[in-house]
């Protein structure tokens, strides 16, 4: 049975925290255990509350160093204003490196006067004399990351009296190598700090150049393009590069003419590769004449954005016709999407020829994603020969271009579609037929084996004894043959006749001597050496026990295991060759055709969902839900047949089918839903639940998810009913978020945040509050339910 949800309401208004609430987090905040006061602290930053202000302030000075760091970095999250003393404060006094390096990132540009010698002070060295720091037992050195951070907000404050005190903390030769964060700091100090970059920009080193290079795209004074022009022309490539990587990023002109003839590969590949201003016609000069492969790629990947005119188009066929075959792969296939966009009968000739010439897959792919620019009916049969390919991306390739054919007009595009059906169907490669054909390989590689080994043929083969020696194998006039061994049937019944003589025989030579017996019987036996884990596994006595069986192999027997052995072969397996090519040409087009609005389709799919493949059901009903949701209804009678389906024991095929059924109309599917709701598995209850959620139907039992062992029953009872907002949940809401240390309180944050202002959230916004002021571990899932609830509320 279900019951109606109420009409979905408007945008929710934005969720607010009461009073109850924000008093209850201070308290926590000023008296709370350190991780309490750590949850507490960080809630209060999440939901920027402004009475917040004071009581970090205060937690800035706690006994706790995890408190005051959080504390200051909670303010500078809120970007707290005109605390640049009490950041100060804590950059003197207080001894941990985190909380220095928190509260120097809260200092703003109203603070440099007031911050700035000290900052200065702090490039250079430890100031001990003004500055506290950890007793010298601790594991890590907190000033190089002040050191660091002091750096950045120099240039942050814009201080540009530090000039000289940044250059000679990058030249100390006993430090750290700060030179990245020193040329980042001089490009935001104005004019001095652009002067100071330039005379680093002919240092000796190309490094430093290089860096130089690219720490000017951050200052915004003028002179800085004439500064990268300079260095764009530099001796070294690395240089040359950075310096155009740099003015590419402020828009700067660049000089293509210069740069095309430039002696390295790597700035002709920039060029080609991410110049604005390249011309198409040097781009093809490029990828025709120049020396270098990379330049050659580049040019003919950017030409794939371009659209050349004929004459050019012309020149690339002419190249293509004298040197394609000394091309590489990748060029070739870039080569043909270029052709490919001009759709001239020249051009669809030769990608032709080069579809029959180049068997590569990456270039057959290309080519036949190009073949939908051609209006033309060799374009089928191409499309048609590639659907069969033993690559499974290029059978990709030809169903995805039957596709985009099948969705235009015309009489290409119908036959098309066509095919695109008989694929789905089956029709073009059978499973029979498959099967057949590799049969026939098989039994031809086998049987042309054996025949050579019936002519005699030496097979080259070591034979090992137990010892690891190896034996000479016996020279004999008559070698076995395999034809030895191949009986018709008549013979077999006398073999069995004969086998039944000698058990009587042996019955009656009952009396011989028992170690005769077993001294004649003990050459035919060989005994099989016990693997390592069985060793371990067995006392000594098993071990013993297994020494003394014994197996009997006749020769007969050892040779036909010889024979045996001799035919097994290794086959290397393929990451693109599909197991079964013609359920996987199925499997593909059934998923294309979900794209397509035909609704002769239909009876395809709903035909697929009857298959023995599980795939192939799954990827049926997909198409169906997709083709459903654009508005390609299933009549009655498609809807029962669909109903009348077996259960599925292949999870993805059954919830598919729960979540189109939630697209029948009226009650037509309700009973089935009801079903797989109460009757069905954890995840047919979960899609179940999802359906009618689609339906806006609350079946009977959703709050009873709520106390599944399943967590992603729990998960989608939840969320369910967050979106319809049962105010009568809120406490099993919460019980369910408290499960497993509070697994589902992210999820719970979530979905208040989605719900905004409602009875629904209050109510569970209050029994937070309630587990906070019960303190333990409830205490503490709740002030995480709440921080997440903050940040989710200030992220929408």
């Amino acid at each position: 049975m279900t019951l109606e949800n109420p009409a979905l309401h408007a945008s929710p208004a934005a969720l607010m925290l009461s009073a109850d609430i924000q008093n209850s987090l201070i308290s926590i905040a000023k008296s709370g255990s350190a991780p309490e006061q750590c949850l507490a602290i960080e809630t209060l930053g999440a939901w920027q509350l402004p009475v917040a202000r004071e009581v970090l302030l205060e937690a800035t000075r706690n006994d706790d160093p995890d408190v005051r760091v959080d504390a200051l970095q909670t303010l500078v999250e809120i970007e707290a204003m005109d605390l640049g003393q009490d950041f100060l404060w804590s950059v003197e006094n207080d001894p941990i490196g985190d909380a220095k390096v928190a509260a120097l990132r809260g200092l703003r540009v109203e603070d440099r006067d007031l911050a700035g010698p000290l900052l200065r002070k702090l490039v250079l060295d430890r100031s001990e004399d003004d500055v506290a720091w950890e007793h010298d037992g601790a594991d890590w050195d907190d000033w190089l990351d002040v050191q660091k951070e002091a750096i950045k907000t120099i240039g942050r404050l814009g201080i540009e009296d530090a000039v000289s005190d940044l250059l000679a903390a990058a030249n100390d030769e006993f430090g750290q190598d700060l030179w990245n964060e020193v040329l980042g700091t001089l490009a935001e100090l104005g004019r001095p700090g652009l002067l100071a970059l330039i005379d680093t920009g002919q240092s000796p080193s190309e490094r430093q150049r290089a860096r130089t290079a690219r720490a000017l795209g951050s200052s915004k004074d003028p002179l800085v393009v004439k500064a990268l022009d300079a260095l764009s022309q530099d001796t070294s490539a690395d240089v040359r590069l950075a310096a155009l990587e740099t003015m590419l990023e402020r828009n700067a002109p660049i000089f293509d003419a210069r740069l095309l003839k430039d002696t390295s590969p790597e700035i002709r590949e920039f060029v080609a590769a991410r110049s604005p201003t390249v011309a198409t016609d040097d781009l093809i000069d490029l990828a025709i004449a120049d020396d270098a492969r990379v330049v050659k790629l580049a040019a003919i990947k950017r030409l794939c954005n371009r659209h050349p005119a004929n004459a050019q188009v012309s020149r690339l066929l002419d190249h293509a016709a004298l040197k394609l075959r000394s091309e590489p792969e990748d060029f070739i296939a870039a080569l043909v999407e270029v052709l490919g966009r001009s759709g001239t009968n020249e051009t669809f000739d030769f990608l032709l020829e080069i579809g029959t010439h180049n068997p590569k897959p990456d270039v057959q792919r290309a080519v036949l994603n190009t073949l939908v620019n051609f209006d033309r009916p060799e374009t089928l049969d191409r499309l048609t020969d590639g659907i069969t390919s033993k690559s499974q991306m290029v059978r990709l390739s030809a169903l995805a271009s039957l596709a985009a054919l099948s969705g235009k007009e015309g009489i290409l595009a119908d036959n098309a579609a066509a095919v695109l059906l008989l694929a789905a169907r089956g029709d073009l490669v059978s499973e029979e037929d498959e099967r057949q054909n590799e049969d026939d390989q098989r039994r031809e590689k086998q049987f042309g084996a054996r025949a050579r080994d019936d002519d005699g043929g030496n097979r080259n083969r070591i034979v090992l004894d137990r010892e690891g020696n190896i034996v000479q194998p016996e020279k004999t006039e008559d070698p076995v043959k395999l034809s030895d061994y191949r009986k018709p049937d008549g013979d077999f019944a006398r073999e069995e006749e004969a086998e039944e003589e000698a058990a009587q025989s042996l019955d009656e030579t009952h009396s011989v001597d028992a170690e005769t017996l077993a001294h004649d019987e003990s050459e035919n036996i060989v005994e099989f050496p016990q693997s390592t884990l069985a060793a371990i596994l067995q006392g000594d006595e098993e071990q013993v026990a297994f020494e003394e069986e014994k197996i009997s192999l006749s020769e007969r027997d050892l040779e036909f295991l010889e024979l045996a052995q001799s035919t097994l072969k290794k086959r290397r397996v393929r990451p693109d060759v599909a197991p079964n090519t013609a359920m996987d040409i199925r499997r593909i087009a059934v998923r294309l055709i979900g794209e397509q609005l035909q609704p002769a389709f239909t009876r395809t799919l709903l035909s697929c969902c009857t298959s023995s493949d599980a795939e192939l059901r799954t990827s049926a009903l997909i198409s169906l839900l997709r083709r459903a949701e654009r508005g390609i209804i299933l009549s009655d009678a498609e809807w029962k047949s669909l109903l009348d389906l077996p259960p599925d024991n292949h999870v993805p095929a059954s919830t598919t089918l729960l979540e189109l059924l939630s697209l029948a109309p009226g009650d037509l599917a309700t009973a089935h839903l009801e079903g797989a709701f109460t009757g069905g598995t954890d995840t047919d209850q979960i899609a179940a639940l999802k359906a009618f959620a689609r339906k806006g139907v609350t079946p009977t039992g959703t709050t009873e998810m709520l106390n599944s062992e399943n967590r992603s029953a729990r998960l989608a009872a939840l969320k369910f009913l967050c979106e319809f907002q049962d105010e009568h949940c809120a406490g099993d809401l919460l019980r369910a978020a408290f499960l497993e240390s509070g697994a589902l309180g992210t999820e719970l944050a979530k979905a208040l945040s989605s719900c905004g202002a409602c009875k629904l959230s209050d109510q569970v916004l209050a029994g937070l509050r309630d587990a906070c002021e019960d303190g333990g571990t409830r205490r503490l899932i709740a002030l995480q339910v709440l921080s997440r609830t903050g940040k989710e509320v200030a992220a929408i």
